[in-house]
Order: C-alpha cells, then sequence, then structure tokens
C-alpha cells in the first residue's frame, strides 16, 4: 500500500510539472525525497518569489462567472504563504504532521496559481459584489460564508475604535440582506434560503428573529420554484415558523409574498 501512495505522490508531482511551463532558473521548482518508506514533499529553490501583479482592470472581466472565479481566487490565496521561506516551513510542518498528499499536492497547485496574483491584493468583495451586481446567485451564497474578521480585513477595517466596529457589522450585515434580497426576488433559489435562513436568527432592520419574513419569503421560493429538494426545505422551514406568528402576521406574510411575486413577475418581463 505504501509503495502505491509513494507511485501516486511521484505521479501526481510529474503531472504538475507537465501542466505548468518549464520553469527559468529564479522560477519556483518543488521536489520530492523519499525517507523511511514516506513521501516529503521539498521545495528546490532557495530565492524568495516575487508576487506578479494580477490585471484586474474594469473591462478584463466580463460575466458574473468571471468574477465570482477571481473572487474565489482572491481569498484562497489570501491563506496560503506568501513566499517561498514561507512556504518551506509550511511544507516542514505539513510533513511533520503526516498531512495527506493530496492535500499537499493541493496546496503546492494553488501555490503556483496565486504566484500570478498580487499577494497584497486581499479584496476579494469587490469582484464578488460585481458578481452579485450582475446576477450571480452563486455569489450570493459565498457572501454568507464570509466571516467579519474576513470582511473587515479585505476592507482594511481591522483598527477601528469599538463605535466603529459595530457599525460596519451593522453596515456590513444589512448589505448581505439588500444584496440577496436583490437576488431573490430575481429568482435566485440560494439567496431566497438565505434569507428565510437568516431572518429565523436576525433581521438587520431590528436586531432580532423576524418569523413573518421567514415565513414570507419562504412562500415566495415555494410557489416559483421547480426545485423538489429546495421545495422541501422552504416548506419545513415554513411550517415550523407558522407556529410562532399569529393570524395577523400570517395576513402580513401573505401580503409581502404577494409583493414579492409581483417584483419576481416585474423582473421576468424586464429579461
Amino acid at each position: 500500500m505504501k509503495k502505491v501512495v509513494l507511485a501516486i505522490s511521484i505521479l501526481a508531482v510529474i503531472l504538475l510539472e507537465i501542466f505548468f511551463e518549464a520553469p527559468s532558473s529564479n522560477d519556483v521548482k518543488f521536489s520530492i525525497e523519499h525517507k523511511s518508506n514516506s513521501t516529503i514533499f521539498k521545495h528546490s529553490n532557495s530565492k524568495e518569489i516575487k508576487s506578479v501583479e494580477f490585471e484586474t482592470a474594469e473591462n478584463f472581466f466580463v460575466t458574473p462567472e468571471e468574477y465570482l472565479s477571481e473572487a474565489k481566487g482572491i481569498r484562497h490565496c489570501k491563506i496560503l504563504p506568501k513566499t517561498e521561506d514561507e512556504l518551506n516551513v509550511w511544507l516542514i510542518n505539513a510533513n511533520e504532521n503526516g498531512e495527506p498528499y493530496e492535500y499537499i499536492e493541493d496546496v503546492l497547485s494553488r501555490f503556483e496559481d496565486c504566484l500570478q496574483r498580487d499577494f497584497n491584493n486581499h479584496n476579494f468583495v469587490e469582484p464578488l459584489m460585481k458578481a452579485i451586481e450582475l446576477g450571480s446567485d452563486d455569489a450570493v451564497a459565498m457572501l454568507w460564508t464570509i466571516s467579519e474578521k474576513e470582511y473587515f480585513d479585505s476592507q482594511h477595517l481591522l483598527n477601528l475604535n469599538r463605535e466603529e466596529t459595530i457599525m460596519q457589522r451593522d453596515k456590513f450585515n444589512k448589505l448581505k440582506y439588500q444584496l440577496s434580497e436583490s437576488i431573490a426576488v430575481a429568482g435566485g433559489e440560494q439567496a431566497i434560503l438565505r434569507l428565510v435562513q437568516g431572518y429565523q436568527h436576525y433581521d438587520p432592520d431590528s436586531g432580532n428573529p423576524n418569523h413573518l419574513k421567514v415565513v414570507a419569503y419562504a412562500d415566495f421560493g415555494l410557489k416559483i420554484t421547480q426545485n423538489d429538494s429546495f421545495y422541501l426545505k422552504l416548506d419545513f422551514i415554513k411550517q415550523r415558523t407558522l407556529k410562532n406568528i399569529n393570524a395577523l402576521e400570517r395576513q402580513k406574510a401573505h401580503g409581502l409574498t404577494n409583493r414579492l411575486l409581483d417584483r419576481f413577475g416585474e423582473n421576468q418581463i424586464n429579461h
């Protein structure tokens, strides 16, 4: 079994070398050593890597998929080692900790890709917002995975005082809901589900759960979807939440659902 793993590891590195262009004397090279029947990934060049500025001109991307891909790329590169020295330290720790070779191989591959980017550019939120502006439901789903710390870091907001931090946190939360609503009324199922789940715990307008909006958005999604799995998720949440609202609130939820359906219909006509 160890021989099989060893062979696969060697093949993976060979494929990496084939995939990328042959490096010059200043490029990064990777090698593997074999000690005690184990595979050791090693960085073979001792020169520090200089990041290459990556063009992000406004007209460089066209589709929401391209903007979303760029956002994911910047976000992934942000957590990787930035220099050859950092990578060597990471590889030593990874080998000592017995990390799976597949994981190490993935980091090496992504490190090569990130060399083509500006390591100082941490603002993955900007292209992500552009993807949402262009109608990407997948971008909304990614937006909801961003932690407060990630957002603050990307926007250079880590050194704020307490009052400013609270203000920016509220601003970020409201932005998530507003952008999600804009995609939801266009039929974005992930945006609808995120709103339904979000309003169960927090409404940025009040700071409290909003069961009325949970029912309204769930009912809206139920009326427009053709996705059985999505339907079942929404219906489960709706039925559970209906127990927490009275007759008047149900009536208001029904009115909100109708308004959402009207906006959805307008979007369908315009597109």
